[in-house]
């Protein structure tokens, strides 16, 4: 499948911003309430593309990337052929378009579990509570975009590692907040968001979906392990 040219990342570091919330849940992208037609039927000029969108999502849930065909996409959105070339030039494109909600509704799903919440610590171990309990719920969606798209489309690949920066960009906060991870090499944040990120893969691909939300207390610890040490990222993690 050809490449479609990348996004613009859009700019948001920190847990406590607040983004326009108009997207569905992130596993509502998956396949669920927003594929409803009430709510692209009112009028809304770019009802064909979300549509289109959440289909890909479920039809890429269900049929993996490489068994992912226009057909199947069609058939779930309910519009003739022609109207998905309308958007997308190929089905990849379709698919980066998916990933791009998927990921976008995680991060504000991240955002909406901290609004509330007082200290960085407890921000973070919510946030990592959040992507990854979200990942287990839509993990054949998640292993499309984490893991089977990442190694067949540069496109893909490049939005899934724009992701990770995003998270450790966020995690670099922590250093302003505890000193003594002043000293952290300039690429911690990327290694342990990756390591994180290779953990959560390889449950994804061997479709562990339980196992992994059962891993979240352990991945809170290692995210936060850096910067408050053992004790207190053990606290905070099981508490």
């Amino acid at each position: 499948m050809s490449t479609s040219p990348p996004s613009c990342e859009r700019p948001c570091t920190r847990l406590d911003t607040n983004p326009s919330r108009h997207l569905s849940s992130a596993t509502d992208v998956a396949g669920g309430p927003s594929q409803q037609r009430s709510e692209v039927d009112s009028g809304d000029p770019g009802g064909d593309r979300e549509r289109l969108v959440a289909a890909i999502s479920r039809a890429a849930g269900e049929q993996g990337y490489d068994k992912l065909t226009v057909e199947h996409v069609i058939r779930y959105a309910g519009v003739p052929l022609a109207t998905f070339y309308e958007h997308f030039a190929t089905t990849e494109q379709g698919l980066i378009a998916a990933q791009d909600a998927f990921l976008d509704r995680i991060w504000l799903d991240v955002l909406d579990s901290c609004e509330a919440i007082e200290g960085w610590p407890a921000k973070v171990s919510a946030a990592v509570r959040t992507i990854v309990l979200t990942l287990a719920e839509a993990s054949a969606l998640a292993r499309v975009f984490a893991v089977e798209a990442t190694a067949a489309s540069f496109a893909a690949a490049e939005r899934h590692y724009a992701a990770l920066d995003r998270f450790a960009r966020l995690l670099r906060d922590g250093r302003d907040h505890y000193p003594q991870a002043s000293g952290l090499p300039p690429s911690a944040e990327l290694a342990v968001v990756g390591g994180i990120a290779s953990i959560i893969s390889r449950h994804l691909l061997a479709e562990e979906p339980k196992a992994l939300a059962e891993m979240e207390p352990e991945l809170v610890e290692l995210v936060l392990l850096p910067y408050v040490g053992l004790r207190q990222a053990s606290r905070i993690a099981r508490g």
